[in-house]
């Protein structure tokens, strides 16, 4: 009778192992290289993008190694950090790129480190090289990173956003911008042979337009799931894809490009300012319930009635979200830009400031004063504008060379002249501006 339970007992812990082996086989079997193989937990890996594989990249006689086989992950990825911040203190970037790659194989869904890491790279490594194509390479690569951390996290909006930031600010902004913008088409990395870089720039579009495709994805990610998003005021956020059009044009233009491609770039940004931005709904999680930017007295008062609240009260949130992405201003600013007679303007006004630069005078005085008054002309009829400090820039930078020609031809300047209330309104301005321009050509 014992002999036969125990053998019973047996054959049931038996049964019970093969059934747990089974169970253990269908829920953590390995995954292939074929989409979707493997057991239930590999499935679910692959379908949150929670999958680790790559810890196997990590060196497998690294100290690393050593503490993630001990179960101590923590203290492994701390490590690293405090070897990459010796190792750029040491300025070891190979060594430092290497380890930057270890952190991220432990951290792939960690997105401070995908942020800091590709700042470091982008402003940090590349100020520390003297040749320009250095520091475009080191920037590239910081860029290279956020994208990879964007692949690794597609439903992040953060990443995407910081990947177009890092696009047009770090690319169209910074000091090196003339010679960055250019890379941006002509790589100056050998093995491109003169292309551009196809990981940055496949499409071979303006930098600001491929960083406007990274704001639209990061605005997709964003409103699946707003929650994600805590960088800015989800208006602020969602606002940047069509400043990223805006500051095309604006790029266009610095560097003396007035052709209809930089009329029509202003076009459209007027157009998804108004007819996209402008018609969102954005919810102010208050009493003034929901608002549309570009609200006509019909949606005022739809909205009014929709919420419960007075047109009155729906009118001062409707301006506060207006001030908030300085709605009116941009909404004016691309209108007036896409005009004619605005083009015309600016493009004398550059035209003249390289006249003199090459010492031809009289052209220059007459290119000048034509622009001068086609400006003062656009900014009359739009007092808007002169709340924008680049206009007001370049407006007084034009009558501060206009006057100096004068100067240099033995020439009085007249008592009227085209935006003369302009220069008299901005003297304190003016004083930087002359300041800079004697410091400029040598001038004492």
């Amino acid at each position: 009778m014992n002999r036969m339970s125990s053998q019973s007992r047996k054959i049931t812990y038996l049964i019970i192992i093969v059934c747990l082996l089974v169970g253990i086989v269908f829920l953590g079997m390995p995954a292939s290289s074929e989409e979707g193989s493997g057991g239930r937990l590999a499935q679910l890996r692959v379908k949150h993008n929670l999958g680790e594989g790559s810890l196997g990249k990590v060196d497998p006689s690294s100290t690393t190694m050593n503490l993630l086989l001990l179960g101590l992950r923590g203290v492994a990825t701390n490590l690293l950090w405090m070897e990459a911040n010796e190792q750029q203190d040491h300025k070891n970037w190979a060594q430092l790129r290497t380890t930057v790659d270890s952190i991220i194989l432990l951290q792939p869904h960690y997105t401070k480190v995908w942020r800091f890491q590709a700042w470091n790279l982008a402003y940090n490594v590349s100020a520390s090289w003297d040749a320009v194509a250095d520091r475009y390479f080191w920037v590239k690569e910081g860029i290279k990173f956020l994208i990879n951390g964007s692949n690794r996290n597609l439903d992040n909006p953060e990443l995407l956003w910081d990947t177009g930031n890092f696009m047009g600010s770090k690319i169209g902004r910074s000091d090196e911008w003339k010679q960055f913008r250019q890379y941006f088409y002509v790589d100056p990395e050998p093995r491109l042979n003169g292309g551009v870089d196809p990981e940055l720039n496949p499409a071979r579009k303006d930098n600001y337009l491929v960083a406007k495709d990274y704001f639209l994805l990061a605005n997709d990610a964003e409103e699946k799931d707003p929650d994600k998003q805590h960088i800015m005021a989800n208006i602020l956020f969602r606002h940047y894809p069509v400043r990223a059009q805006f500051d095309y044009p604006m790029a266009l233009q610095r560097e003396g490009i007035f052709d209809q491609v930089t009329t029509e770039a202003w076009r459209v940004g007027y157009d998804e300012w108004t007819g996209k931005f402008g018609r969102e709904l954005f919810d102010t999680e208050t009493d003034g319930g929901w608002v549309v930017l570009e609200a006509s007295d019909d949606d005022i008062t739809r909205l009014a009635q929709q919420d419960g609240v007075s047109e009155t009260l729906k009118r001062e949130w409707v301006d506060r979200y207006q001030k908030m992405v300085n709605y009116i201003f941009w909404r004016t600013q691309a209108r007036v830009e896409r005009e004619e007679l605005t083009m015309q303007a600016h493009r004398e006004l550059y035209q003249g400031e390289q006249a003199f630069k090459e010492s031809r005078m009289s052209e220059a005085q007459e290119l000048l004063e034509s622009g001068m008054a086609k400006f003062e002309k656009v900014m009359t009829q739009n007092d808007s504008l002169l709340l924008e400090d680049d206009a007001i820039e370049e407006a007084l930078n034009a009558v501060l060379i206009w006057q100096h020609v004068h100067e240099l031809e033995g020439k009085q300047v007249p008592a009227n002249y085209p935006l003369k209330p302009l220069w008299d309104s901005q003297q304190e301005r003016v004083q930087v501006l002359t300041n800079e321009f004697r410091r400029e050509y040598g001038i004492k």
